[in-house]
């Protein structure tokens, strides 16, 4: 299990509107997120199954909350304190929430799913983040334009793109992998 840094910090004062964000672009708001001092010991958690793509509750992209969105990846923090916190800017949840009530409002249950559908959590030091992550956003556009448009600020280039990497849950290279029950074992 992945050794986590207690951040005794205060999340009430974060405000999601304090924070760069930009819809559709959760890596690259999430790895701006990670650059303030007091989410610098933080984790990245990257969702997504081993098929194309799984069901996420509570999306702010739309009205009905308890209606199913499928992402095919999706980014948010997680920050432990006395009562760990998952920061979201996509959830129509509160912005900090803990973990366990997060899960359990965002999450269909595993046994109503196919094994393709089965949300998995890859779990990466948020200083590995900032320091690895690398994206040209090349995954966001198409022969007829951008699938969403792009943030304002400079994309994350530092090397090869290499957000698949972080995406693909065969993927053993980067953080670590772990199921539904692992991660509330783990966290909540």
């Amino acid at each position: 299990m992945i050794n986590i840094v207690h951040n005794k910090k205060s999340l009430s004062t974060l405000k999601q509107e304090d924070f760069l964000y930009q819809p559709c672009y959760c890596e690259e708001n999430i790895w701006h997120l990670c650059q303030h001092e007091q989410l610098k010991n933080s984790h990245v958690i990257f969702i997504a199954s081993k098929d194309d793509s799984f069901p996420m509750l509570c999306q702010r992209i739309t009205d009905e909350p308890h209606t199913p969105i499928f992402w095919d990846y999706h980014v948010i923090l997680l920050v432990q304190g006395e009562t760990n916190q998952i920061l979201d800017f996509d959830t129509s949840l509160p912005f900090n929430n803990d973990v366990a009530s997060y899960f359990a409002d965002s999450f269909i249950d595993n046994n109503l799913l196919t094994a393709d559908l089965i949300p998995l959590f890859r779990v990466v030091a948020a200083s590995d983040y900032v320091r690895m992550f690398s994206s040209d956003r090349s995954h966001m556009k198409t022969e007829s334009g951008w699938l969403a448009p792009p943030p304002d600020w400079t994309p994350i280039v530092k090397s090869e793109n290499n957000l698949s990497e972080f995406i693909d849950m065969n993927n053993e290279k980067i953080g670590e992998v772990l199921t539904y029950d692992e991660i509330l074992k783990g966290f909540a």
